[in-house]
């Protein structure tokens, strides 16, 4: 009920400044600290095997988007996600995620993506931003794809939200997680739904 109350007042607030609407997409965002919205926010994960597929979701997530005031067309990104939390709907296929050939969760516990000079998302198109993801202990470069879905006005810097939708590919072998090629795909496609607020 809290996620749909969020969405439905989104899309309402939307109705008031249309993001197509507007020229320059830094005008959009408001300075400040947006805290991720654990509840609403995800990543899903989709992975092709031999005969089938792998999919789940990286849910409850912490982190933040920092907007200085300083440099208003930039943000500066970091977002976690608990491994624990990773789930495909399947109890065998979740432990098997989370054990040693894969996520080890015991050792490694959070999926992390930082980005320090991240531009502005775009809601007219997608917006590459480059960062650093940390798996299974290993950090490598990736880029994000990311649209502004939306964003709530800021009246006399109240309150604000932004939506963003996303995508990104990675190698799993990459981060040490080549278990199961290849028989199962090595490329790994999330796709990301993203709410924060302002504190």
């Amino acid at each position: 009920m809290r996620r749909l109350a969020q969405l439905t007042l989104l899309s309402g607030m939307m109705a008031l400044v249309p993001a197509a609407a507007v020229s320059q997409e830094a005008s959009l965002y408001t300075p400040g600290r947006y805290q991720v919205d654990a509840t609403a926010t995800k990543a899903h994960f989709h992975v092709k095997a031999l005969v089938s597929s792998y999919e789940g979701d990286f849910v409850a997530p912490g982190g933040s988007v920092a907007i200085e005031e300083s440099h208003p067309d930039r943000a500066i990104v970091d977002i976690r996600f608990p491994v624990d939390r990773l789930t495909t709907g399947d109890a065998s296929t979740d432990a098997m995620l989370k054990g040693d050939s894969f996520f080890d969760m015991t050792h490694f516990p959070t999926v992390r993506f930082e980005a320090t000079d991240a531009p502005l998302a775009s809601a007219h198109a997608a917006t590459p931003i480059a960062g650093q993801l940390t798996m299974h202990g290993q950090t490598h470069p990736v880029t994000v794809s990311i649209r502004l879905i939306g964003v709530t006005p800021d009246e006399a810097r109240g309150p604000s939200m932004l939506h963003f939708a996303g995508t990104l590919t990675v190698d799993r072998s990459q981060f040490g997680m080549g278990f199961g090629r290849p028989f199962v795909s090595d490329r790994v496609d999330l796709t990301i739904d993203a709410l924060f607020h302002r504190s």
